[in-house]
């Protein structure tokens, strides 16, 4: 199954989230526009294109008005299933939110791909965001967003790779990234594409970043899947578990935690909401 995962760090400190699912989750328009090289990036467009879905319904769950933009035509032709994008990018921006008014004012997105809440989200006037990804995304991405305003204090892009151990934090922290402030981390779609030992890797970086009331959002699946050979425009899922809330206290060192069974999150499309 999938699940979702939030979790806290230190002091009163909030959760990472693991959300389970019970099945795979599978799922401008210049002529000579450009295209990403790596499947993962390409899952990012597939993610956007599902944003536009839902922003173009009349009860949508969040409006993301640069989605035709970023998912390109190579991403509108294929887009990540709703019943996993609509549910998860809510939550992920009402848990934004929420960390928002307990103090947290930077957000990073941990395989970013085509996210646009640095320029979507309302409400969030000193947050700082850093969006780390592979190169090739945002070679694509950033001629896209020329002339774009952002809705928050300002925005790094961080190229880097999650399979060179230590890498993606250094490059964060020279992006202008303070330690020192508490920090929403938002990791959707990512963990499923890590190996055991760069998950492990991920989770004690970013639990060395982490001040006092940081905390961590991301999707993930559950054991059975490494041998379900789940893959999703050519990216294998090769990372799963059952025990993220206790690698997140262990490695992480956050201090409370929980997840769950994505099958228990409900859609309310009269309320526009999750429950």
């Amino acid at each position: 199954s999938a699940m979702l995962h939030a979790g806290s760090r230190r002091g009163p400190v909030r959760a990472a989230l693991a959300m389970c699912v019970g099945s795979s989750a599978l799922g401008s328009g210049a002529l000579n526009e450009r295209s990403v090289e790596t499947a993962h990036s390409f899952t990012g467009r597939m993610c956007a294109a599902s944003r536009l879905e839902e922003t173009r319904r009349p009860d949508s769950l969040f409006s993301d008005p640069l989605a035709y933009t970023l998912a390109g035509k190579e991403g509108r032709a294929q887009p990540m299933g709703g019943w996993i994008m609509v549910p998860r990018t809510r939550f992920g921006d009402d848990f934004l939110r929420d960390h928002y008014t307990r103090g947290a004012r930077q957000l990073v997105l941990l395989g970013a791909g085509f996210d646009a809440r640095a320029y979507r989200m309302s409400g969030l006037p000193e947050l700082r965001v850093y969006e780390v990804d592979q190169k090739t995304t945002f070679e694509v991405k950033e001629p896209l967003l020329t002339g774009e305003s952002l809705a928050v204090a300002s925005r790094a892009a961080v190229a880097t790779e999650f399979t060179r151990p230590g890498e993606w934090a250094a490059a964060l922290l020279a992006s202008g990234f303070d330690p020192a402030v508490p920090t929403v981390w938002l990791a959707e779609g990512l963990l499923m594409y890590l190996s055991a030992a760069d998950a492990a890797d991920l989770m004690k970086q970013v639990g060395q970043l982490s001040a006092r009331g940081s905390a961590v959002f991301h999707d993930a699946v559950s054991a059975e899947y490494l041998n379900a050979r789940v893959s999703v425009a050519g990216a294998p899922f090769i990372g799963a578990s059952d025990e993220y809330v206790n690698m997140w206290r262990s490695i992480g060192g956050f201090g409370s935690g929980y997840a769950h069974d994505f099958r228990a999150i409900k859609v309310d499309r009269a309320r526009r909401r999750i429950d």
